[in-house]
């Protein structure tokens, strides 16, 4: 496979241990340059400019103006032994670049969330930001809220601590010390939304990782509890649970975490378990002397809980006495008095960012409640009732892209984050959607601009292409290992002529071979992307 020349005169630049906000910082740096190429090329695009060029490659070798179909030859020898549905397509004119089962649905996993951020996008716009607040329907007097204090949730998919304690700072800076009655957490947004996967609904009782977080209106921190360990000064000495924030309550910490020798390597697992009302953090393994800060995050059992147990310790914190207790609720999102205080989040633009470099399922997944909820759907939500409108936006972007030639999506969601095996999708819906977003002039450059580009992007799964494929793509990866294995590559690839082209890979293993191996899937769909970009 031939190989750009670049490759052994450019660095390969490595920004996988930027931290998430240096990582935004750089992918909105980025966005904002590669928008002004994209006014400049739509402008040529339209003149006829980029059209001739096209013409012109096209014609290049035997004089016909629509070049054949490439042939995608690795994901065709893995498609003895696997399921794979792949297309590519050039958007100046919608001719078909290659295409290998194109109309085969599988499961997408989180090349979903692709699907969740362009329907954030319509419904609110770019510029959109969650809102979260405190109201109260008691008297406020002189220093004292005569009654019940009521956070309401907003459904912000990155509602964290530093945003909490901003609210709360607000509410201080009325003057209020003291509420005599309840501190009240209501979710009623989306209502209580029950767990429908596996992962979500044993993390309840048990959680090993981040990723399963139990949704709600009212989550932070992206449904997790942060938690940092600190070795001890010495070999043998015990390790240091540090909470954030230190004080919160609600756990206890079963810490088994020992010191060894500087030098030595860090070794760590951690789970969540609960039982009667109470979460505890287990922790065993090792921390070499000097090893700094060891971070990692769990998800909670009930995030609405776990805000108000926030809440009560950054109220602590900030001299607020709540005399009464502190409780949960659902209830109409606008019934809640008047306004206390409120806090906003990034813009939606900017929120996407991270959501897709990191892969976050609990953001899609309440994006994708945001949108229901927003729409006007019933409550309580579910997340597949929610996810009927990632189905309407398939059909919207299938009869866009092909007319009377397509034959209706029959594109299946039952989550925004890819994490449910109720999605089914082909190459085809993918290639659409992206293709639809691009004749979206408004929304285009934020849903663009959100998609990592191999090279500066966290997933090591897009750091070993050539040098095109780290700069000439932007790409959402998704991939499952249960039951089967599955890997998905979709987003765009720039054309030597200034134009831009979609395409979509999804691989799934089958009943007969479920486990397919790193080698097999991303160096196949790889080695035929820079086939592409070679020949384009």
């Amino acid at each position: 496979m031939a190989r750009a020349a670049s490759m052994q005169t450019r660095p390969a630049y490595s920004y996988a241990r930027l931290s998430p906000f240096a990582y935004s910082l750089t992918r909105v740096a980025l966005s904002m340059l590669d928008r002004v190429v994209f006014v400049l090329s739509r402008y040529l695009m339209l003149s006829g400019v980029t059209r001739v060029a096209g013409l012109v490659l096209c014609l290049g070798a035997g004089g016909s103006a629509v070049a054949a179909p490439m042939t995608l030859s690795n994901l065709a020898s893995l498609n003895r032994h696997a399921q794979v549905s792949a297309f590519v397509m050039n958007l100046s004119d919608r001719s078909v670049i290659a295409e290998l089962n194109a109309d085969q649905r599988l499961r997408p996993a989180s090349a979903s969330k692709l699907y969740a951020a362009s329907a954030a996008l319509q419904q609110f716009g770019s510029d959109h930001r969650f809102t979260s607040r405190f109201t109260s329907q008691a008297p406020v007097a002189g220093t004292t809220l005569k009654g019940d204090l009521v956070f309401v949730g907003g459904g912000d998919p990155a509602l964290d601590t530093p945003a909490l304690r901003t609210l709360v700072a607000r509410l201080a800076g009325r003057g209020i010390s003291t509420i005599t009655g309840d501190l009240v957490i209501d979710d009623g947004l989306f209502g209580p939304v029950p767990c429908l996967t596996t992962d979500r609904c044993s993390a309840r009782q048990r959680s090993s990782h981040a990723y399963s977080a139990p949704l709600s209106a009212a989550g932070v921190n992206f449904g997790t509890v942060n938690v940092t360990l600190y070795p001890g000064e010495s070999p043998g000495r015990k390790s240091r649970v540090v909470l954030q924030p230190a004080e919160l309550p609600g756990y206890r910490i079963d810490n088994r975490v020992t010191t060894v020798a500087r030098g030595g390597r860090a070794a760590v697992s951690a789970w969540r378990t609960y039982e009667s009302g109470v979460s505890t953090l287990h922790t065993r393994g090792k921390l070499p002397v000097g090893y700094g800060a060891y971070d990692f995050q769990r998800g909670v059992a009930n995030p609405a809980r776990e805000t108000a147990n926030m809440l009560a310790t950054l109220l602590r914190e900030a001299d607020i006495r709540v005399q009464g207790s502190v409780r949960t609720q659902s209830t109409d999102y606008d019934s809640h008095g008047a306004l206390l205080a409120e806090v906003k989040s990034e813009t939606l633009a900017e929120q996407l960012i991270p959501m897709l470099a990191y892969s976050n399922n609990y953001m899609a997944d309440t994006l994708t409640l945001d949108v229901a909820a927003d729409s006007g759907y019933n409550l309580p939500l579910t997340l597949p009732r929610a996810s009927q409108a990632l189905e309407a936006l398939a059909d919207r972007a299938d009869a866009l892209a092909y007319g009377s030639a397509g034959n209706g999506s029959d594109a299946a969601f039952t989550s925004g984050s890819g994490l449910s095996l109720g999605n089914n999708i082909s190459a085809r819906d993918l290639v659409a959607l992206l293709d639809y977003m691009y004749h979206q002039d408004a929304l285009f450059p934020a849903f663009y601009g959100a998609i990592p580009v191999p090279l500066s992007a966290p997933s090591r799964t897009l750091k070993r292409g050539n040098f095109d494929f780290q700069t000439r793509i932007v790409a959402k990866t998704g991939t499952l290992s249960e039951p089967v294995t599955v890997r998905a590559l979709a987003g765009y690839l720039r054309l030597s002529n200034g134009g831009f082209a979609a395409f979509a890979v999804l691989i799934n293993g089958t009943k007969d071979n479920p486990a397919l191996t790193y080698q097999q899937t991303v160096t196949a769909y790889q080695h035929d992307l820079e086939a592409i970009l070679a020949a384009y």
